[in-house]
């Protein structure tokens, strides 16, 4: 597809009415008098792969625009200009040769320059539950690093070489870029709680399985017995000092569900989405652990945090021993 250059602003409308189905979209004054866009796309019946040239402008997508829908996952690749974006509390620039994984089931803003990109856009049911953790939202690497090289290249390879490939051919490509950004997340999972390894190698292992599987409604002891792999008696001992495998599961799902509305800049969290992503059933499931957890609802917390009622959340941090939310208070607060 290709429109613009524009001087007279169809072309920009054009462009609005499908980007305003998945984001809020702004342009300055001298972007929309020169608009254009380019995008050239192959589409699998499972992903598509895409290029993308543009004008600057923003582009907001909070809980209205996650209401309207769209719930696929990307990996994006900046060709060329530097923008300023925010990925659910995730600020970062995104410069040429960086790779950023994104889901749209959880907020973006990105305020862009004139640029260039490929992006994969999947389809949730097709990657592996790495891509689903919320920690993973927002997770970028950096085209400097060996994993953002190694995936930029890749990358621009596939979408290059897509006219001389059979469908098969392509679905096979694509799976292999998948696993190969699944692996590259869960390195960098890892990397990311190694200032909370318990100086016990199995243990943490255990939770870093935890962390990348939070999301899923079955990760239960038996699922950690059956990946680590440990006898039943051997995983309940090794959990005994965090109060039993149950427990620990809750207590980091709770934990990271808390430093999304520590870092949401929404009016009102949408619960239904931190319930989802954090695995619990249901958004009433989500409050009632997290009040009997914290001694308040999700919305009660989320009001103190927009009010930076420092005093009430230290008192909350004291109370129940949380030390993630008062190293948050002294940082932003």
């Amino acid at each position: 597809m290709r429109l613009g250059p524009d001087t007279g602003g169809a072309a920009a409308a054009i462009y609005r009415q499908y980007t305003e189905l998945l984001y809020t979209l702004t342009f300055s004054p001298e972007a929309a008098a020169g608009f254009r866009f380019h995008s050239v796309t192959y589409q699998l019946p499972r992903a598509a792969i895409a290029s993308v040239e543009s004008v600057a402008q923003t582009l907001n997508r909070g809980p209205t625009e996650i209401a309207r829908g769209g719930n696929q996952l990307l990996i994006w690749l900046q060709l060329s200009g530097e923008s300023d974006a925010n990925y659910a509390g995730r600020e970062c620039k995104l410069r040429p040769g960086d790779v950023v994984v994104l889901d749209y089931a959880r907020e973006i803003f990105v305020r862009a320059p004139d640029f260039a990109s490929i992006y994969v856009m999947m389809e949730r049911n097709m990657v592996p539950p790495v891509f689903h953790a919320p920690l993973t939202h927002g997770t970028l690497f950096a085209a400097d690093s060996g994993p953002g090289r190694l995936l930029c290249r890749s990358i621009e390879s596939l979408f290059q070489t897509m006219d001389a490939l059979t469908l098969a051919e392509a679905n096979v490509a694509l799976d292999a870029l998948i696993t190969m950004a699944s692996g590259m997340l869960e390195g960098e999972m890892a990397r990311r709680t190694v200032s909370e390894v318990s100086g016990d190698p199995l243990l943490d292992k255990a939770l870093a399985f935890i962390d990348r599987n939070l999301a899923r409604l079955d990760l239960t002891p038996a699922l950690l017995e059956k990946s680590l792999p440990l006898s039943r008696s051997s995983l309940y001992r090794l959990f005994e000092p965090l109060g039993g495998v149950r427990n620990a599961i809750l207590e980091r799902r709770l934990e990271r569900a808390m430093k999304v509305l520590l870092t949401s800049t929404a009016a009102r969290p949408p619960l239904f989405i931190i319930a989802r992503d954090h695995g619990f059933a249901s958004g009433k499931q989500y409050s009632r652990a997290f009040r009997a957890r914290f001694g308040t609802t999700p919305h009660q917390f989320y009001d103190m945090v927009r009010s930076k009622d420092s005093a009430a959340l230290a008192a909350q941090a004291e109370r129940f021993g949380f030390e993630g939310l008062q190293k948050w208070i002294r940082e932003q607060i």
